[in-house]
């Protein structure tokens, strides 16, 4: 059995984790840290993992083979150095994502940028002969999980895109503040950011394109929809040719439908699981394609990416404890 601790354990992402890794075969939770909570069960928290018999702990001292570090940005870098050599390590924030240079253009300053290569970034399906043989892996953000991968196949044919995506509430964590409280959250399309936001370095790195973020903030709980732009001669027999490869993922699915409810993708039909749903469609008026992804936030654009890596990096199946198929009607 994999030991496992999950770090930062109250928020909606580490409450996922165990979740996860509570129904996963191969993992037993050793540890779930909080120190706000410390010494309070699970369920106080997280109301709906009642019956797990788990309490939070503020000692950072335990015996696991993986650590995952659900914390906010800023603090991996400042507790890292704690747990190497240790334990793997899949840290879920961004302090370890991106390039010493795009941390500082897009963060600011890096209190550890020595340690930043030596850290695998976790997306599976364009790194998973890396994440084999990682100690050190950094998760994905969950927007730049849908846009990555949605625009991978185009690297080194698109220099630019537009990106609007489209977040959920839970994206936003589990912070304390007004613009999060029912009567100012709920029924809004409130944008968020409406230009440089932080993922946009996942997608410069990974991709080479130069994807430029407008982000809004909509009345769902958790899930996203990224609509993607660029220009492009192509048409969508082509476009489906750029996907072949992604039919073999286990996670990917390719949704592009001519009838039914759920033509192209939609966060509805992705909820509770791992999966990505990527679509297309080509207006050959103004040779424009447009791309579709949706994912849940919290599982492909957290912690399931998270269990998923693990999986890989211990020479599991990778599907293992999260073959999951989405819950429906949310």
């Amino acid at each position: 059995m994999i030991k496992a601790a999950v770090v930062g354990a109250s928020g909606y992402i580490g409450g996922e984790l165990v979740r996860l890794l509570a129904m996963h075969p191969e993992v037993e939770i050793s540890a779930v840290t909080s120190r706000r909570y410390s010494g309070k069960k699970i369920h106080k928290v997280h109301p709906h993992l009642r019956g797990l018999n788990l309490r939070f702990t503020d000692s950072y001292s335990f015996d696991a083979d993986v650590v995952f570090l659900a914390v906010p940005h800023g603090t991996s870098m400042r507790i890292i150095e704690d747990y190497m050599g240790s334990a793997k390590i899949i840290d879920l924030s961004a302090d370890f994502r991106v390039s010493p240079s795009l941390y500082e253009e897009y963060y600011g300053g890096h209190l550890k940028p020595e340690l930043i290569d030596e850290f695998v970034y976790g997306l599976p399906e364009i790194h998973r002969e890396e994440i084999k043989k990682a100690e050190l892996i950094a998760n994905p953000g969950c927007n730049a999980t849908a846009v990555i991968l949605a625009l991978y196949p185009f690297r080194g044919e698109v220099d630019e895109a537009i990106v609007d995506l489209k977040v959920s509430s839970s994206a936003g964590g589990r912070r304390e503040n007004v613009a999060s409280i029912h009567p100012e959250r709920s029924h809004v399309v409130r944008v968020y950011k409406p230009f440089h936001h932080r993922h946009e370095a996942e997608i410069k790195q990974e991709t080479g394109i130069n994807a430029q973020f407008t982000v809004h903030s909509i009345d769902l709980v958790r899930g996203l929809l990224a609509t993607i732009y660029f220009k492009m001669n192509t048409n969508e027999k082509e476009l489906y040719k750029k996907y072949f490869p992604y039919l073999k993922e286990p996670f990917v699915r390719i949704v592009k439908e001519k009838g039914g409810m759920q033509r192209l993708p939609d966060p509805k039909y992705v909820i509770g699981s791992n999966f990505i749903d990527i679509g297309f469609t080509y207006d050959e008026r103004n040779q424009r394609v447009i791309l579709f992804s949706a994912l849940d936030n919290l599982i492909k654009g957290g912690a399931g990416q998270a269990v998923q890596n693990m999986n890989i990096a211990f020479g599991l199946d990778e599907t293992l404890g999260l073959s999951y198929l989405p819950v429906y009607p949310v």
